[in-house]
């Protein structure tokens, strides 16, 4: 219809006004480097990968092992995304999202209009959260075996 031709319209118009293609490949560019450094940082993160402003890191087991990795992906496949999606959302206001079920995968779509401070204050949270998810797994195993008695 007449109304959906017209949106389309300016939203092309825009797209091009505003240098939003280059504008999200330039982004896309810089979160992909800016994050890239969290594979060699953090033993559980395993891949950091994207394509404009598509993003995604995948967690996985550490290569020495890890009895907490290990229980908490018994529990639920692909927990560990959701111990850095919920403080995301909670404490930085970043919304995420695992890329499915029981996959350790989160991704994010940030909205073209993004900016440099934006990636930074993402990357920053993103570490953060990670540091402390990555912790979080050995006190849930404390708690676990203790529940079991064992520990």
């Amino acid at each position: 219809n007449e109304l959906a031709m017209a949106a389309g319209l300016a939203t092309l118009h825009e797209l091009d006004e505003q240098n939003l293609v280059e504008h999200t490949a330039r982004l896309g560019e810089k979160l992909l480097r800016d994050t890239q450094p969290l594979v060699d940082e953090f033993k559980v993160v395993q891949d950091v990968r994207g394509l404009g402003l598509m993003w995604a890191i995948e967690f996985g087991e550490p290569e020495s092992g890890s009895m907490s990795w290990r229980l908490i992906e018994r529990m639920q496949p692909g927990l560990f995304a959701q111990l850095v999606v919920a403080p995301l959302f909670s404490k930085h206001r970043i919304l995420s999202q695992v890329a499915a079920h029981k996959l350790a995968v989160i991704k994010i779509l940030p909205p073209l209009v993004v900016t440099d401070e934006d990636i930074d204050y993402f990357v920053e949270a993103l570490s953060a959260t990670i540091k402390r998810a990555q912790r979080m797994p050995s006190s849930l195993t404390r708690f676990a075996l203790t529940a079991a008695g064992i520990g």
